[in-house]
């Protein structure tokens, strides 16, 4: 696992290339670590995650588990929805870059993130029934939400895989590109939602994630309660001077 910082931008690399990034135990553990050391630096505005070489990642590393007993499955399974909870709530917007294959697991941690830009030619798919088991890193409950239930149990039931190209379609991707793009749409984005004022984007991002929990009324209600602890903040007085004087605004955070 490689994490590098430049300027306000966290990028994580998923790095186990020759396995095409099949999720281990350890990459687990190097994810939760990685997660918990991005909330501690304060000058990161947004996360990519990534995987190197060929592939996003293809799941789960089926060589490791062979050689598991039920309790280090079990074990395992505890960690799991740790990473979910660690990636999905992370204060910062994540934006997943997939090309390759991003299929089981890999696919799980993609949409984990707030954002999905995906290539064109990209392999998607939650294969897990194809294998005799189901997905059980977030899937589930994440894949309904994003393209309706009906839609969710045919891809589910069927293990299908899907490019990129027809993701975008559904919703389940935010950007599609031709690979040669990927990297330039994904750090045009991660400089966009940068060059916002941090402090609104996070809690902006509570209470998006708060309209799935709670009916209309009560949502709007939280929204305000947001919203008023913006008020005082001095991004937001950064951010009506930077408009009245007709300059870009510099938001430090605070």
């Amino acid at each position: 696992m490689d994490l590098r910082i430049a300027g306000h931008v966290a990028t994580v690399t998923l790095d186990r290339p020759d396995v095409l990034n099949a999720v281990s135990t350890p990459m687990y553990r190097c994810l939760l670590s990685v997660f918990a050391k991005i909330e501690d630096e304060a000058d990161i505005r947004c996360v990519v995650v990534r995987g190197q070489g060929r592939a996003f990642s293809v799941g789960a590393d089926r060589t490791e588990r062979a050689g598991m007993t039920d309790d280090d499955l079990r074990g395992r399974r505890r960690l799991v929805p740790r990473v979910f909870s660690a990636m999905y709530h992370c204060s910062r917007p994540v934006i997943a870059q997939v090309h390759g294959y991003a299929l089981g697991g890999g696919l799980e941690l993609a949409l984990s993130c707030d954002l999905v830009v995906a290539a064109e030619d990209a392999v998607m798919g939650l294969v897990e029934t194809t294998l005799g088991s189901m997905p059980a890193g977030g899937g589930t409950q994440l894949l309904p939400r994003l393209v309706g239930i009906p839609r969710a149990k045919e891809l589910i039931f069927t293990g299908r895989r899907f490019a990129g190209a027809e993701a975008r379609q559904w919703g389940l991707v935010n950007h599609a590109v031709p690979a040669a793009d990927l990297e330039t749409t994904v750090d045009a984005l991660a400089a966009e939602i940068s060059a916002a004022a941090p402090l609104a984007v996070a809690q902006a991002k509570r209470a998006i994630a708060l309209s799935t929990q709670v009916e209309i009324d009560s949502g709007v209600a939280l929204e305000a309660e947001l919203y008023e602890r913006l008020l005082t903040s001095t991004d937001r007085l950064e951010g009506l001077a930077a408009a009245r004087e007709g300059r870009q605004a510099r938001f430090q955070g605070q």
